[in-house]
């Protein structure tokens, strides 16, 4: 079948649209491929409308390709569009010729909207302009990828925080805030794949544990990761699949399950026993949390289990040997300063907790605000909206109703590529939803914020909000749904007078009172149950008290209370959480394992100080993620600035993208600042033998003359680099082309940890610290700070024996370390 692009590809459907079917062909053009598909889709599915649309935006693409100096017409005789009659409806001209419909696009300019762009709202969107570019194959890859189907890195933030990932030690936790649309997911995938850079298990017998906030999302991670790492379903603990969740606890149990997808109800409950016996085993390798931000979320429309994802983490590392403990993985597109403080309260004790971000402002959305109206204005934007907006689209609401009602009115209005998707959307219909999405059989999807969490379609071209989000990070989380493969896209926010009243309600969290947190604690507390390692586990589902008020309060809304109330205690220090006790209480209701920190933890002024500045954080941090949504909704301000604001300005790269500033101005458009590689925070150990071979000031040189080099000397270098990779020596610098063969030398590191990286200085790189092997071309030279001792970071040095020092000596005569030919470097590191 051949791929056209350009004008061979609209040529090509000017033909189709004359009902003419002969041609088999693709579009590079996703605007022009997707109107081909719903033309010529069984069973046909789009009505005329959506195809109206597709048609506009396929238009619209070929206007903006040739440069917006000649509108293109179509001439129109597909039997699909026979009877439709809304072309004005949909910003498209008809004129009715002896032939067909002669068709070309009008620019969509609503008197709504300020300072609409010459071109049309939807222009910049529909162009399909590049703003990130995966494809260049720039970033230098590491050789392992291989293992994954890859060879480079999509930007120096994903490879950064690969390798940090990969380095960290047993029983550590590292966060990692990356771009949306940078592949997190490749993070754990070749955690799996490949394993850390220490402490591995020689079985290959390992579990990487991934806690997702949806079942959408597990589904959408299984289907990639089955076909990424070869591993076999099933991948994702769905609920209600009793047989094939009960292969995943045992394949979890004997470690052959690799990576497994789960809610943290799941993982906290019925898969606790089978976690725990993998952890004893050392089978378990990672736990890794996606959507981090959302820990700290739990009472904005995620459930409290997350809270006891940090008591769980406990109980695992416990039960494993020190050499064995998995490693923790927290992963989000963008954290704030508060939710980071969160995760560091709960999961920075009992093991070494750094974080790492290499966080750039999405360049590809064109924001555009609609002024506040009354909610039958609303909808009649909306409608406007969804009539021009380039496909696919996302309409965001707030309300699990609102999605039903929107739903129910674009089906009214003859979509008929849609979906719907929100907290009550049963399983199975899930599934259908993502699949569909995935593979670009839907135009539009009604969802609340649960929809899209990190489900990777690349190429959504329009995200619209009929509400007002209660925190302006949820807005750019959801925002972050369009342009994923780094084309421009369309964000319009069409707010009404009441949404700003929801948004209050909703992002005020119900932080339980001084008063009534000790209440429900002491309750807890006197019907506790001593443990055998001399703590306590308490009930957290029975009522508060035995007053009137206490006496009936029962159920999911109790539970979630005294959950936080013990989430409060946690981060005021007062208690640590430890899961569910193991093993289980023989009892009735659900019990949570705690170690009392504080011995005046029933004392109201240890509350006060204690609990009380987290409450106070919590409101304030709240407060003013709202704040700065209103900020945004009053479309007065940059939203890169509104960004930078709430993220931080040291943590995140700034990118101006389009806003109606400059828009109207374009010398007000900001520089951007791009942000740079950081580097792994972790410092490995040295191991004894490494210490052996080195000498006293951790710096060795090992020679070789390049011109008696056999065939073979590239092999036994690859191995005695394995033998090293073993001991924790997991870098190697490149300097100048080789006269090795490196292909033959770095095969075995295709399947572990071994980070590669060429620089024209050593001053260049960030590659994590520690141990490194340093090989220096015979053309090149080093300079007299690369040479010395370096506490922590010691180097060897393959070099010519003939290599200069910068005093222009030979550099074998003045090293001042260790010096070895490289059959002796051979033997010494086979001992």
């Amino acid at each position: 079948m051949s791929k056209l692009e350009g004008g061979t590809a609209f040529s090509a459907l000017a033909t189709l649209l004359l009902g003419d079917h002969s041609g088999e062909w693709q579009a590079l053009s996703t605007s022009i491929e997707r109107l081909r598909l719903a033309l010529t889709e069984e069973p046909q599915r789009a009505s005329s409308l959506d195809l109206a649309v597709l048609l506009r935006q396929a238009l619209c693409f070929e206007h903006a390709r040739r440069g917006y100096e000649a509108s293109p017409v179509l001439l129109i005789r597909h039997a699909r569009f026979s009877d439709f009659m809304g072309w004005t409806l949909v910003g498209l001209n008809a004129t009715i010729s002896p032939d067909g419909y002669k068709v070309s696009a009008l620019a969509w300019q609503p008197e709504w909207l300020n300072k609409a762009d010459i071109q049309g709202v939807d222009a910049r969107a529909s162009s399909e302009t590049i703003c990130r570019d995966f494809t260049t194959n720039s970033i230098e890859g590491d050789p392992f990828l291989k293992s994954v189907g890859r060879t480079y890195y999509r930007s120096v933030g994903q490879r950064s925080a690969v390798r940090a990932a990969l380095s960290t030690p047993s029983g550590g936790t590292l966060v990692i805030a990356l771009p949306t649309g940078e592949g997190k997911s490749l993070i754990f995938q070749l955690a799996q794949s490949i394993g850390f850079t220490e402490g591995e298990r020689r079985d290959g017998r390992r579990v990487t544990l991934v806690i997702v906030p949806t079942v959408a999302l597990g589904i959408n991670h299984e289907l990639e990761a089955a076909n990424v790492c070869g591993l076999p379903k099933p991948l994702a603990f769905q609920g209600g699949n009793d047989v094939q969740n009960a292969r995943i606890a045992e394949r979890i149990a004997d470690g052959t399950q690799g990576l497994c997808f789960v809610s943290p109800e799941a993982a906290c409950g019925v898969l606790r026993g089978a976690l725990r016996r993998a952890a004893e085993a050392g089978y378990l390798h990672a736990l890794v949390i996606d959507e981090a931000h959302l820990v700290d979320q739990w009472g904005t429309g995620f459930r409290t289990e997350f809270q006891e994802l940090s008591g769980l983490r406990r109980e695992l590392i416990a039960a494993a040997r020190p050499e064995q403990r998995m490693r923790t993985l927290l992963l989000s597109a963008t954290l704030t300063d508060n939710s980071l403080e969160t995760l560091r309260s709960l999961f920075g004790v009992d093991g070494a907790f750094e974080s790492i971000a290499a966080v750039q402002l999405r360049p590809e959305p064109d924001y555009w605000v609609a002024p506040v109206a009354v909610d039958e204005v609303r909808i009649e934007r909306v409608m406007e909206a969804l009539n021009h907006a380039p496909r696919p689209a996302v309409l965001y609401v707030t309300k699990v109703r609102d999605a039903e009602v929107w739903f129910s009115r674009l089906w009214a209005a003859g979509f008929r590529r849609i979906a719907k998707m929100h907290g009550n959307t049963e399983r199975d219909e899930r599934e259908l939803v993502v699949n569909q999405w995935r593979n670009g059989l839907l135009d539009i999807v009604v969802g609340t914020s649960a929809f899209g969490l990190g489900i990777d379609y690349p190429h959504a071209r329009s995200v619209l909000h009929a509400c007002i989000p209660e925190t302006l990070d949820r807005f750019y989380q959801e925002v972050g749904r369009g342009g994923r493969d780094g084309r421009a896209s369309l964000s319009l926010i069409v707010p009404s007078r009441r949404d700003l009243a929801i948004a209050k309600a909703i992002n005020k969290i119900s932080v339980i009172s001084i008063r009534r947190g000790i209440e429900r604690w002491r309750t807890m507390f006197d019907r506790k149950v001593k443990l055998s390692n001399g703590n306590f586990a308490v009930r957290i589902d029975d009522r508060p008290g035995a007053g009137e008020v206490d006496i009936d309060m029962f159920g999911v809304t109790n539970t979630d209370w005294n959950l936080r109330t013990l989430a409060l205690m946690a981060r005021g220090e007062l208690v640590k959480l430890l899961g569910t006790p193991y093993p289980r209480l023989e009892r009735v209701g659900d019990w949570v394992e705690l170690d009392i920190l504080e011995e005046g933890h029933l004392d109201k002024n240890i509350w006060t100080v204690r609990v009380e500045p987290v409450r106070l954080e919590g409101w304030m941090a709240n407060n003013r993620n709202l704040a700065l949504m209103r900020r945004f909704v009053e479309n007065m301000h940059c939203p890169a600035e509104i960004f930078e604001d709430l993220y931080g300005f040291a943590r995140i790269g700034r990118v101006c993208s389009r806003c109606n500033i400059c828009r109207d101005d374009p010398e007000r458009r900001r520089s951007s600042i791009k942000v740079g590689e950081p580097r792994s925070p972790w410092i490995k150990p040295i191991h004894a033998s490494l210490t052996r071979l080195l000498g006293s000031d951790g710096r060795l040189l090992v020679t070789y003359d390049p011109d008696h080099l056999s065939k073979s000397e590239s092999r036994r270098l690859g191995e005695s680099y394995r033998r090293l990779q073993q001991i924790g020596v997991a870098k190697l610098l490149i300097l100048g082309q080789q006269p090795f063969d490196m292909d033959r030398v770095l095969s075995f590191a295709n399947t572990v940890p071994f980070f590669v990286s060429n620089v024209k200085s050593l001053a260049l790189s960030r590659l994590p610290k520690g141990a490194e092997i340093v090989m220096v071309a015979p053309e090149e030279e080093l300079e007299s700070l690369n040479l010395h001792p370096r506490v922590g970071s010691p180097r060897i040095f393959i070099t010519s024996k003939y290599l200069t020092a910068p005093d222009g000596r030979r550099l074998v005569d003045v090293f001042g370390g260790r010096v070895l030919t490289l059959d002796e470097f051979h033997a010494r590191v086979a001992e």
